[in-house]
């Protein structure tokens, strides 16, 4: 009768004590463990995606001897300048951020016929006062490329930049070719890879869309001598490349 009644009781406060504090020492175990694992899970969706941003880009190439059009400039419209949203690291926005793209202009014909050859005729600018760049709803002008255009391209004075041309340029340890200028664009969402190959512009994961542009960027290699520009890699909305974000991954414990 005694265990009946015992059993209809529930716990005494002791236990719940005992319950509670065995709780709190769990949740102090574990709460500080979620922003690691939260942090490892984007460089893991992060490198994923710049995987198959190249995989798509690649395809998208085959099946229409043409690269994918309409990519964001990264530029406001009618400034030359760079979005004010860009990550600090890309602009050096931030007192001790690495300045990993600069700009650089379309010099002549065969530059620009390098980048038409290749269906890379058209970008789109940001128009500050409609939204925020790589928002589908936000504004933006598009502008037919043309000799003497500004474009974005890597930083070889910042050693951020210089780590960035290694990856892209492994043979010759960073050290672009002579006659090759590199050209980076944003894979916005109107990309004309959007909807047609992929459903939408893919972005850095756990990330609020309108804190900044956080679209992964495609990096061409255009000849200056107009011969056929080529797809070199995609780089994360920061310009981190895909070996730095697999590093990242297994050095975060």
């Amino acid at each position: 009768m005694k265990k009946n009644l015992r059993s209809q009781q529930g716990f005494t406060l002791i236990e719940l004590i005992v319950v509670m504090a065995i709780l709190t020492i769990l949740s102090g175990l574990i709460i500080p463990k979620l922003d690691v694992f939260k942090l490892k899970a984007n460089k893991a969706q992060s490198a994923a995606n710049m995987s198959g941003v190249d995989r798509f880009v690649a395809s998208y190439k085959v099946q229409r001897d043409l690269f994918p059009d309409g990519n964001d400039s990264l530029l406001e419209d009618g400034t030359n300048t760079f979005y004010a949203q860009l990550d600090p690291q890309l602009t050096g926005s931030t007192t001790g951020s690495p300045t990993k793209l600069t700009t650089t202009t379309i010099a002549n014909d065969s530059e620009l016929r390098s980048l038409q050859r290749v269906g890379l005729t058209t970008v789109n600018d940001h128009d500050p006062a409609a939204g925020f760049p790589g928002d589908s709803a936000a504004g933006t002008t598009p502008r037919t490329l043309a000799v003497n255009d500004t474009i974005a391209t890597i930083n070889a004075a910042d050693s951020d930049g210089q780590a960035i041309l290694r990856h892209l340029y492994p043979q010759t340890d960073g050290v672009v070719p002579a006659n090759e200028k590199v050209v980076v664009f944003g894979l916005g969402p109107r990309n004309a890879m959007i909807p047609d190959t992929l459903h939408v512009a893919p972005f850095y994961a756990n990330t609020a869309q309108t804190s900044y542009y956080n679209r992964f960027l495609l990096c061409y290699a255009l000849d200056t001598g107009g011969g056929r520009a080529r797809f070199l890699a995609a780089l994360g909305s920061d310009a981190d490349t895909i070996s730095e974000e697999i590093n990242e991954f297994y050095e975060i414990n």
